[in-house]
Order: structure tokens, then sequence, then C-alpha cells
């Protein structure tokens, strides 16, 4: 990963960490800026390991979060929602190339890093209460 892109990394998870703070039920807890933020705490631990496509796609969410913001300012709400599924898949799109960074991360260097561990834990999704026991 280049220098610049390492530099961002810190800066889009700052970004991010406050959308899936409140982050509450289980609903909430699976919603996809909550599980991103998840990855992103992972990957904090080790840079390094988030690949460029994962930065690249941070930034492009950053982008989208700006193009939503200044349409709902604007009170566009056409644009707004056309906005707002954008980012829906930006998110998607983020949480697929960075969970896979994550989930590496934890696969490969899981038990030596002191945090890793317990946030390596936050990445199995949440048991849905509704769903049947497993027999």
């Amino acid at each position: 990963m280049s220098r610049s892109a390492l530099a961002l990394l810190p800066v889009c998870m700052a970004l991010l960490l406050p959308l899936a703070a409140h982050a509450e039920d289980d609903t909430a807890s699976r919603a996809p800026p909550a599980v991103l933020n998840r990855y992103l705490q992972v990957l904090q631990t080790d840079p390094d390991s988030a690949s460029d496509a994962c930065v690249a796609q941070l930034k492009e969410l950053h982008k989208t979060q700006d193009i939503v913001a200044t349409a709902e300012a604007g009170g566009k709400e056409e644009q707004t929602a056309v906005a707002k599924d954008v980012l829906e898949s930006d998110y998607d799109d983020a949480n697929e190339v960075c969970g896979t960074d994550a989930r590496t991360l934890c696969r490969t260097k899981g038990n030596t890093l002191a945090k890793l561990p317990a946030l390596c834990q936050t990445l199995a999704p949440p048991r849905d209460p509704n769903a049947p026991e497993d027999e």
C-alpha cells in the first residue's frame, strides 16, 4: 500500500466511526456502517493490512457521503434518494473489500497483536434472535 493511502486510513476511520457509534441493537449492529466500522477497527491495528482497493473504496464512500449531504442541504429529494442508493452500494462494496482485508488480518495475525483477538471476535455476525436454534 502506498504511503499516502496508508496515511488516509486513520482519517477514513475517524470519519466512519461516528456513523456506527450508535449501533445498540442487533439490527443496527448489522447495518452496513456498523459492519464497516468493525472492519476498520480491525484494520486500524495494522494499517498496512488495508489494501489499496479498500482505501480507494473508502475514498469513494466519502465522496458519496458528501454528495448526499449536499443534496439533503439543498432540499433536492430526488437527488438525495439517488445519492442514498449509491451510498448504500458504496457501503456494500467497502464492506466486501475491507472486510476481506480485516478477515485476512485476523487469520494471519490474530494472535500476534494485543487488541486483535477481541476485535476479530466482533467480525462474527450477531446472532439473529429470531433465527431457529442449531440442532
